[in-house]
């Protein structure tokens, strides 16, 4: 009887599973740019992708001024490219071959700038598709799963303290506040070829919550804390992870890319994204932050960038992937959040009127002295 009910069991199809994502970037309270960098596809463009399903990335740069802005996005840009632009239906390759031509990218333009010399990026990619999972990493930025009650990181951060932890050298508790925690041992860029972890695939599970984060946000909050907020709806999940970092400081750029994995009905998209609610911005008040409101990438933005003819978009596939600096000229110089507004029309005018004043003031002592020497020179004359 046991047997035959399992049989029965394992005859009852899997549901089709798809992705709901959403993604949150602040610049932080301390730093003036935001040298994170977030992307993901949309079910339009993974249509056209030999290897297809849903691909998450997010990318935590580093290097000068620029430096750092340049080459998170122009790894999540040629990733993206890359990827959508492969030949092969294998995933792990496709990844592997994004990934290391997106290196190359970095490390080129770093050669051939001297303002970008020596720049480089943590990257965390994501993909899902038929019901499994994959994942490419280098660096200290996370991809967690969440599953019921638990919770795992399923990348290995490439840093000092990472490495002096599986070593046994230093406790997790330790590491958190180790003076050498941000060296990181393996980056995206800095070399002419990097070392890239690829696993998969893994099966997921419906309501499965993948979170994709950079270290401004796992830095300050930590895994139970990331648990429980991951049973909010996506899009209040994302903004509560940023609203959590932000009360405590947020000395770092905070991005994240939270992902639900949903049943999808019959004839539905493999990948599936809300455009009403998923991807709404949800910018926080003035009460509860004091920099710029929260960016969220929206869906109507990604489809029209995307609604364009097979053979015009496989131009643009090409000129992303072939020429990615002419692609940063445009991107890299505008901010990624809004910046507070200046109060320097109040100090201006406030000068102004500083001005005028200690002028009429001037005026009228030398006038007044004036007059006290032409009283004193006439009474002298008498």
């Amino acid at each position: 009887m046991s047997e035959q009910a399992t049989a029965e069991e394992s005859a009852v199809p899997m549901p089709r599973l798809g992705v709901q994502a959403v993604l949150r970037t602040d610049v932080g309270l301390v730093r003036s740019e935001n040298q994170d960098f977030g992307t993901y596809t949309t079910p339009r463009e993974e249509s056209q992708s030999h290897p297809g399903g849903r691909l998450l990335v997010v990318a935590d740069g580093m290097g000068g001024h620029r430096g750092g802005a340049t080459a998170s996005r122009l790894a999540g840009e040629t990733i993206k490219a890359q990827y959508l632009g492969s030949e092969t239906y294998d995933i792990s390759q496709a990844l592997r071959e994004a990934l290391t031509r997106a290196n190359a990218r970095i490390f080129t333009e770093a050669q051939a700038n001297p303002d970008l010399r020596g720049m480089g990026t943590t990257t965390s990619a994501l993909v899902v598709k038929n019901n499994q999972a994959w994942f490419a990493h280098v660096g200290d930025s996370r991809i967690y799963l969440v599953r019921g009650d638990e919770i795992r990181q399923i990348t290995e951060d490439h840093s000092l303290v990472a490495s002096m932890v599986r070593e046994g050298l230093l406790t997790p508790k330790e590491a958190e506040t180790h003076p050498r925690r941000n060296v990181l041992q393996r980056s995206m860029g800095v070399g002419e070829d990097v070392e890239i972890d690829i696993s998969g695939p893994f099966d997921i599970h419906e309501n499965d919550v993948f979170v994709l984060c950079s270290d401004g946000l796992h830095g300050l909050v930590k895994e139970p804390e990331l648990k429980e907020i991951a049973a909010l709806p996506i899009d209040q999940a994302a903004t509560e992870y940023v609203r959590l970092a932000l009360s405590r400081g947020a000395p770092d750029n905070v991005t994240v890319i939270v992902a639900k994995v949903v049943r999808i009905g019959d004839g539905a998209d493999e990948t599936v994204i809300d455009a009403d609610e998923t991807l709404a911005d949800h910018p926080l008040d003035e009460t509860q932050r004091d920099t710029a409101p929260i960016v969220a990438i929206t869906d109507e933005a990604a489809e029209a960038e995307a609604a364009q003819p097979s053979e015009e978009a496989s131009s643009i596939l090409d000129d992303t992937v072939k020429s990615p600096v002419r692609q940063l000229e445009k991107t890299v110089e505008t901010p990624m959040a809004a910046q507070p507004k200046p109060r320097g029309s109040f100090l201006k005018w406030a000068l102004i009127w500083i001005v005028i004043i200690g002028g009429a003031a001037g005026a009228w002592l030398y006038w007044n002295h004036q007059q006290g020497v032409a009283a004193t020179t006439s009474s002298h004359a008498r």
